[in-house]
């Protein structure tokens, strides 16, 4: 009886680690997008907004690694925050692996999550065939070389530029832009392939100049925090 006494109990300790495992699971994480280098104020901006996640600029879209890129890494990670970092691809400006490639020495030892690529209108070309072949070789790039790669858009911007429903990259994880203000992802409408978002960009932010941006979206917030 004892046997099973104490069974019971670790039974529902156990329960009891999933509830609260699942709860942390659905606790959006703020965060926020940056291009401006991360000094003292910008951490005193960060802290008092409650942010969690901050992805840096890393490549530019005139063709340029971010100089400030990996100052501003290692400060985030003295400060103790989780880092992802964005590309802004230049199309128009070589090959589509030499950008991936610069970004991840432009990197160099700082550890990141994901290797966002924005997929906005700007320098995009007007043959769909081009860009999907572009995005389909920095990605493939940044996988080459160990890394996990994210895409960055909207339905619009993605119908516009690789068509709405290519979904070639669909696997890969994606954070989306919906300036509606709202932590909630109930708005998302399936797009690409993707059924569900990883990230959503909710509003522009004064913090740091940056992009205020949230995990409701992410169903595996657990894994974001490791």
């Amino acid at each position: 009886y004892m046997g099973l006494h104490h069974q019971g109990i670790k039974m529902k300790i156990l329960i009891a680690f999933l509830i609260l495992g699942l709860a942390i699971a659905q606790t959006p994480i703020k965060g926020v997008d940056l291009y401006s280098i991360v000094d003292e104020d910008c951490l005193q901006d960060l802290k008092g907004a409650g942010i969690k996640l901050v992805i840096p600029r890393c490549f530019t879209s005139i063709g340029f690694p971010d100089k400030k890129c990996p100052e501003s890494l290692e400060t985030l990670a003295e400060a103790g925050y989780q880092t992802d970092v964005y590309i802004y691809p230049c199309p128009g400006c070589g090959a589509p692996e030499k950008q991936a490639v610069e970004t991840i020495s432009n990197v160099g030892t700082n550890k990141v999550g994901t290797y966002w690529v924005l997929v906005e209108n700007f320098q995009w070309k007007s043959d769909i065939t081009y860009n999907r072949n572009f995005l389909l070789a920095i990605t493939g790039e940044l996988k080459k070389h160990g890394k996990q790669a994210g895409i960055y858009t909207n339905e619009n911007l993605w119908a516009s530029i690789v068509g709405k429903d290519w979904n070639a990259l669909a696997a890969l994880p994606l954070w989306y832009k919906r300036l509606d203000g709202s932590l909630q992802c109930n708005t998302f409408k399936p797009f690409g392939g993707w059924s569900k978002a990883a990230l959503k960009q909710y509003a522009s932010s004064s913090i740091c100049y940056g992009s205020a941006l949230d995990t409701s979206c992410q169903h595996s917030i657990n894994k974001l925090l490791q």
